[in-house]
C-alpha cells in the first residue's frame, strides 16, 4: 500500500467511522428523542384532557340513554372539547367510558366521528386492569396508525376505581414524516461534513505524499551518486515534518559530498601509498635477494673455513707428531753419542796399545775423520731442517694470527681466511717434509755412528796389534773426542730446538683449535643470519603482497567514489 492511500485510510477512514458512528448515534437518539417528545406530547395532552373532564363536579354515571355524565357535564356531548384540543394540538382524543369509545375527535373517511368500538385487550389489561398509562407505537384509527397514549380515568374522589380511560393520538406516518426528514437533513449535514473532512484529507495527502515523492527523488538521486541535486525553496520553507525531511535532505547532501571528497581525496592519497610501498617493497625484495646470495656465499665460506681450519688443525697434529719422533730420535742419538764418547775414552786409553797398527789406525782415522764429516754435515742439516722448520712455526703463528683476525671479521674477510688457511695447510706440508728430512739425517747420522762404531772395533783390534802408534792414535782420538764433545753439544742444541719447537707447535695447534671453534661458531651465526635473512625477506614479500593489495583496494574504492557526481 502505498504512502498516499496510508494517509487516505488514516484521515479518511476515522472521519467515514466517526460520520458513520455519527449518522447511526445521531439517527437512534433523534428517532428516540422524537418517539419520547411524541409520547411526552400526547402524555400532556391526555392529561390536560383529563383535567378538562375532571373539572367537571360529580361522579361518571352513565344515563339510561347510553350518554356518560360527569356530574353536570355531559361527556358523550362533549365534541366542542375534543374538536378544540384537536385543532389546538393537532391530535385526535377520545374518551372511552369502561372499554368503548363515548366520545372522540376522530372521523372516519365520511366525517362521521369513530364511537362505539371497543379497545384493544392489551390497552384494557395494562389501563383498566392495571391502572397504567400506557403508550402504543401502533394504535389504528380507521386503518390509520397512530401513535397512542391511553391515561385511565377514576371516579370522582377515588384512585381506585377506574371508570374509563382517555386516549391522545396522533397520525404515526406525518410525525414519521417530519422524524424522517429531520433525520435525513441530519445525516446529509454529516455526510456533507464528511466529504468536506474527506476532500480536506485527500488534498492533504496529495501535498504530503507530492513532498515525499519530491524528497525521494531527491534521495534517488543522491542514491545515485548525484551530489548536485536540489530541494525546492518551498519545501525548505516549510515548519513542518516535510520541511523537515528536505533540510536534512540537503544536510545530507552536503554532507555526503564533503565525505565523498574526503574520501576520494584519502583514497588518491591511499593508492599513492600503496604505489610507493609497492615500490620500496619490491626494490627491499630484490636487494633482500641480493643479501640473501651474500649471506649464502658467507655461509658457503665459512663452512670451508671451518673445514680448512679443521684440516689445518690436523695437520698440525701430524706435524706435532713428526716433531716429538723427531725428538725421540734426538734423544737416542744424544744416547749413542754418549755411548760414542765413553768408547773414544776408552779407545783413549788402549791407545798406547795401538801404536804397533800405526798405518791401519791412521786409514782408520781417516775413514772415522770422514764419517764423521758427514756426521756434522748430517747435524748441519738437522740444525738448517730445525731453523727451517722454525721460520714455518713462526709464519704460521704469524698467518695463524692472521686468520683469526680474518676470523673475526666475518663477512667478506671470511674469504681471506681460506687463503690463510691454504697457507697454513701449504706450511704444514712443508714442515712436514723438513720433519721428514730431520728424521732421513737423523736416520743418516745413525748409520755413520754405527760405521764408526765398527771402525772403532777394528781399530780396537788394530789398536791391539798396532800399540806403535798409540801416540798418533791418541792425538787422532782426542780430536774424535773433541768431535764428539762438539757433536754433542750440537745435539743438545738440537734437543733445545725441538723442544721449543713442540712449544711452538702445541701454541698453533691451540691458535688453530680456537680458529677452528671460532670457524664453527662463524658458521652458526652465519647459518642464523641466513635463516633470519630468509625470514626478513618473506616479511618483505609478504609487505610487497600487501602493498599490491592495498594498491588494489585503494583503487576499487576510487572506482566506487566515481560512482558519485559532485
Amino acid at each position: 500500500m502505498s504512502i498516499k492511500k496510508k494517509i487516505l485510510a488514516m484521515i479518511v477512514g476515522p472521519i467515514l467511522t466517526l460520520g458513520i458512528i455519527s449518522v447511526i448515534f445521531t439517527l437512534t437518539r433523534v428517532k428516540s428523542a422524537m418517539v419520547n417528545e411524541i409520547q411526552d406530547a400526547l402524555k400532556g395532552t391526555a392529561a390536560a384532557t383529563l383535567a378538562a373532564y375532571d373539572q367537571n363536579t360529580g361522579d361518571y354515571i352513565q344515563a339510561s340513554n347510553g350518554d356518560i355524565w360527569k356530574g353536570s357535564y355531559n361527556v358523550s356531548k362533549s365534541e366542542s372539547l375534543v374538536d378544540g384540543i384537536k385543532q389546538n394540538t393537532g391530535m385526535d382524543v377520545t374518551f372511552f367510558y369502561g372499554s368503548q369509545r363515548v366520545m372522540t375527535s376522530a372521523v372516519d373517511k365520511n366525517g362521521d366521528r369513530l364511537l362505539g368500538s371497543p379497545a384493544g385487550d392489551t390497552v384494557i389489561d395494562k389501563v383498566l386492569n392495571n391502572g397504567q398509562n400506557y403508550f402504543s407505537k401502533n394504535v389504528s384509527l380507521d386503518g390509520t396508525i397512530n401513535y397512542g397514549y391511553f391515561m385511565p380515568v377514576y371516579q370522582n374522589g377515588s384512585d381506585s376505581s377506574i371508570v374509563g380511560m382517555v386516549f391522545v393520538g396522533t397520525n404515526r406516518a406525518q410525525k414519521d414524516a417530519v422524524i424522517n426528514y429531520l433525520m435525513i437533513t441530519i445525516g446529509t449535514a454529516v455526510f456533507v461534513i464528511m466529504l468536506i473532512c474527506a476532500a480536506f484529507g485527500i488534498k492533504m495527502s496529495s501535498s504530503i505524499t507530492k513532498s515525499i515523492r519530491t524528497s525521494i527523488g531527491v534521495v534517488e538521486k543522491v542514491s545515485a551518486g548525484n551530489l548536485d541535486v536540489w530541494v525546492d525553496e518551498k519545501l525548505l520553507k516549510r515548519s513542518d515534518e516535510i520541511g523537515d525531511l528536505s533540510r536534512v535532505t540537503i544536510t545530507l547532501r552536503d554532507a555526503t559530498k564533503t565525505v565523498i571528497k574526503d574520501i576520494s581525496a584519502n583514497a588518491n592519497a591511499l593508492l599513492d601509498a600503496g604505489n610507493a610501498l609497492k615500490e620500496v617493497a619490491d626494490k627491499t625484495n630484490g636487494t633482500m635477494a641480493q643479501v640473501r646470495t651474500a649471506v649464502t656465499m658467507i655461509v658457503d665460506n665459512s663452512s670451508d673455513q671451518a673445514r680448512n681450519s679443521q684440516n689445518t688443525s690436523e695437520y698440525m697434529r701430524a706435524m706435532g707428531e713428526d716433531i716429538t719422533e723427531t725428538s725421540r730420535e734426538v734423544d737416542a742419538l744424544d744416547v749413542n753419542a754418549a755411548s760414542m764418547q765413553q768408547s773414544s775414552e776408552q779407545a783413549s786409553d788402549t791407545l798406547e796399545k795401538l801404536s804397533v797398527i800405526n798405518g791401519d789406525v791412521e786409514r782408520i782415522i781417516n775413514d772415522v775423520k770422514e764419517q764423521t764429516i758427514r756426521t756434522n754435515n748430517s747435524v748441519q742439516k738437522i740444525q738448517d731442517a730445525t731453523t727451517f722448520i722454525a721460520s714455518i712455526a713462526e709464519e704460521t703463528n704469524l698467518l695463524s694470527l692472521n686468520a683469526s683476525i680474518e676470523a673475526a671479521r666475518a663477512g667478506e674477510s671470511g674469504r681471506g681466511f681460506a687463503v690463510v688457511a691454504e697457507q697454513i695447510k701449504r706450511l704444514a706440508e712443508q714442515s712436514n717434509t723438513s720433519s721428514q728430512e730431520i728424521d732421513d739425517t737423523a736416520r743418516a747420522l745413525m748409520q755413520d755412528s754405527t760405521k764408526a762404531v765398527e771402525l772403532m772395533k777394528q781399530m780396537q783390534d788394530i789398536i791391539m796389534n798396532q800399540s806403535e802408534s798409540m801416540k798418533e792414535t791418541r792425538m787422532v782420538v782426542g780430536k774424535v773426542l773433541d768431535e764428539i764433545e762438539s757433536s754433542m753439544k750440537s745435539i743438545s742444541s738440537i734437543k733445545a730446538s725441538t723442544h721449543k719447537l713442540e712449544v711452538s707447535r702445541n701454541n698453533v695447534v691451540s691458535a688453530v683449535d680456537e680458529l677452528s671453534e671460532i670457524a664453527m661458531n662463524n658458521v652458526e651465526g652465519t647459518r642464523k643470519t641466513h635463516q633470519e635473512t630468509e625470514e626478513v625477506a618473506g616479511s618483505f614479500t609478504q609487505v610487497s603482497e600487501s602493498a599490491e593489495q592495498l594498491r588494489k583496494i585503494a583503487g576499487m574504492l576510487a572506482d566506487s567514489i566515481d560512482y558519485f557526481k559532485i
